[in-house]
């Protein structure tokens, strides 16, 4: 890094987790006592910290890393419009305002499991900042490791925003998936659950890994994805069916890349908001499943996930050579002649930056100013009680 991207990153550094530090003392101050006092509302108070993050995610791309979005999805997302030649370019409009002809609109009212290919640590920012476009934001469950719950000010903030942390140990991880399924099932909020089937990030090690797995089993040996692992996603499949419609299936391909580069390594974290290397589009697919048509036994629901995989890795392939998804069945046979892909475009920002940055901290003052006098005269009655003793 030279001394200007040096510069760059650590003006991010201090803004990203500057705001992610006044969120999580938000937490602090407010879900100890509101957790006892009401539930219900605790969850809803974490619920806009999740909204004010994806504010500040949203503008730091902005400033850093701008990017669009190139949205493709199959006809049938936009339900009796798949077919109308108006559809296409009311996608984006459809999404952002209309729940009732969303693509996502069965997740916006009942929730739905997003699955993805993990091509860097950056998928869970676009999906993230997905969920603002659709106002569920607030809603977003996300699946780590369990060591990252003691990462100070983010692990801490995560674990008030109830996020589902593995210890990659089945018999516990179970446990795990079924208190958190249950909380999901019991309430009323659309929850956005997001897996990574693939378990983590494609890089050289997993790569073989995986392909060492599919000779042994007579797998397909991926070229783009890793194979998924299938127990975690259908327990909570399972436990969520009757509560969820869908599966939503996301394809993520980042605008640069070529065949055989390693994503990770060529738009990490610090190469994007550091030394300014970043996608300028980054490319979704949107694949809609009927959670009652997957099968709910272990082998049934492997084949289909593995099949679900193949097709990824057949269009991640169309993308590296066209530089896109295919848009019709001229670019890929698969696609019916008569379906055309629905497509649009929409910068990855806020929709108003700057008011929701002004109310997200008006909020926020409204929070910490406050607590500031109320843990101030309890310090205070607090020492005069412990004078009083000696």
């Amino acid at each position: 890094m030279t001394i200007v991207d040096k510069v760059r990153f650590f003006i991010f550094a201090v803004f990203f987790i500057g705001h992610s530090a006044v969120l999580n003392i938000c937490q602090m101050v407010v879900c100890p006592w509101l957790s006892l006092l009401s539930p219900v509302n605790n969850r809803r108070f974490n619920q806009y910290i999740e909204r004010w993050f994806s504010i500040v995610l949203l503008i730091a791309t902005n400033l850093w890393a701008p990017t669009k979005f190139i949205l493709t999805g199959d006809s049938e997302l936009a339900g009796k419009e798949g077919n109308s030649s108006s559809s296409s370019n009311a996608a984006m409009r459809n999404i952002s305002s209309s729940v009732e002809s969303s693509w996502f609109a069965p997740a916006i009212e009942h929730g739905c499991m997003l699955i993805s290919n993990h091509q860097t640590y950056f998928d869970w920012i676009i999906i993230w900042m997905l969920g603002y476009m659709c106002r569920c934001d607030g809603y977003i469950k996300i699946i780590l490791k369990a060591e990252l719950k003691k990462v100070p000010v983010f692990g801490w903030s995560m674990q008030f925003l109830d996020f589902i942390f593995l210890k990659r140990k089945w018999a516990d991880d179970q446990k795990t998936f079924k208190s958190h399924m249950q909380r999901i099932v019991d309430h009323k909020d659309p929850s956005w659950l997001l897996i990574f089937p693939e378990g983590t990030v494609l890089c050289d090690k997993r790569i073989a890994i995986s392909d060492r797995f599919a000779a042994k089993t007579g797998l397909r040996r991926p070229e783009h994805t890793l194979l998924p692992r299938t127990n975690g996603s259908m327990f909570c499949l399972n436990q969520l069916r009757g509560r969820i419609p869908y599966i939503y299936d996301l394809t993520i391909g980042y605008e640069g890349l070529k065949k055989g580069d390693i994503p990770e390594d060529e738009y990490g974290l610090v190469s994007m908001y550091g030394k300014c290397v970043y996608p300028r589009e980054v490319h979704i697919h949107v694949k809609r499943y009927a959670v009652e048509d997957i099968p709910i036994d272990e082998e049934g629901f492997s084949r289909w996930m593995h099949k679900v995989f193949v097709e990824k890795d057949m269009r991640m392939a169309k993308y590296y050579e066209l530089g896109r998804f295919p848009h019709d069945h001229s670019e890929d046979s698969s696609i019916p002649a008569d379906e055309p892909v629905l497509r649009a475009v929409q910068d990855a920002k806020a929709k108003y930056p700057t008011a929701e940055f002004v109310f997200m901290w008006a909020q926020i003052l409204a929070i910490l100013i406050p607590a500031r006098y109320v843990l101030r005269f309890a310090l205070s009655k607090a020492s005069a009680f412990l004078a009083g003793l000696f």
